[in-house]
Order: structure tokens, then C-alpha cells, then sequence
């Protein structure tokens, strides 16, 4: 099933790319929980989002506040079986205020029956290797 796993990751990161909130959605698990650790780092705030409500809360967020301008490469994807673990880089510009930032960039993507249980964020790929359980 792991082959599964990082197809459907691509699928949703295309979906995000695209701003097709129900194409990621389809993607995600109904209890779904995605952690994002770009708030805690911008705004001083940990954020976890639940379910498909949370998701689409969380959309919103990225998609039309001032922080809207997020695009992501991936530069590495690994297969851990039943998790994928994404590392790359992040790139952050603000609609209002024009400022850019660049940053280091990971996920840590865990699945159920081909969809996406858990997702957490990393602002270093060091960290989301340690949560990983690799050592590099």
C-alpha cells in the first residue's frame, strides 16, 4: 500500500497547487488531523486541525489571508511504509506587505486505507527526521 500512500500525496499537493479545496479533501480521512508548524513559527501559535471542518478552516486561513502567497517544493519523498515522509523547501510571501520568506520544509504524512490520517509540519528536515525515527 505504500506506493498507494505517495501517490496520494501527490494528488493532494497537486490539489493544493490547483486551489481545489474538495479534490484535497477527497484525499483525507474523515478524522484527519494536519499540524502546522508554519503559524507557530509566523504568528507565535500552535495550530492542529481536525476533521474535513478543520481542513477547510484551515484552507481559508492559507488560501485568502494575508499569508496567502505559500508554495512548496518537494526536493525528497520517502516511502516509510505506512507513512511518507516529504522534504523540501517552503516558500512564503505576504499579500499585503510583499515580504518574502524562503525556508527549510517537511512532512511527516501518515495514512489510513489510502487516505491521509495525520500530516505534521516541520520547519527543519532534521526534525521531521528525528520524528521519523531516522538518523542521518
Amino acid at each position: 500500500m505504500s506506493q498507494e500512500n505517495v501517490n496520494t500525496l501527490h494528488r493532494a499537493r497537486d490539489a493544493w497547487d490547483a486551489d481545489d479545496l474538495d479534490a484535497f479533501l477527497s484525499e483525507a480521512d474523515p478524522e484527519v488531523e494536519w499540524h502546522i508548524a508554519i503559524e507557530q513559527a509566523l504568528e507565535g501559535r500552535e495550530s492542529t486541525y481536525r476533521g474535513h471542518d478543520g481542513v477547510r478552516r484551515a484552507w481559508e486561513e492559507y488560501h485568502r489571508t494575508a499569508w496567502g502567497g505559500f508554495t512548496s517544493q518537494a526536493e525528497e519523498i520517502r516511502d516509510l511504509g505506512e507513512s511518507v515522509l516529504l522534504l523540501g523547501h517552503l516558500e512564503v510571501s505576504g499579500r499585503t506587505a510583499g515580504i518574502e520568506l524562503g525556508q527549510e520544509f517537511a512532512q511527516l504524512i501518515t495514512f489510513r486505507d489510502g487516505k491521509i490520517l495525520r500530516a505534521e509540519d516541520f520547519l527543519s528536515h532534521a526534525e521531521a527526521l528525528e520524528a521519523a525515527g531516522i538518523e542521518e
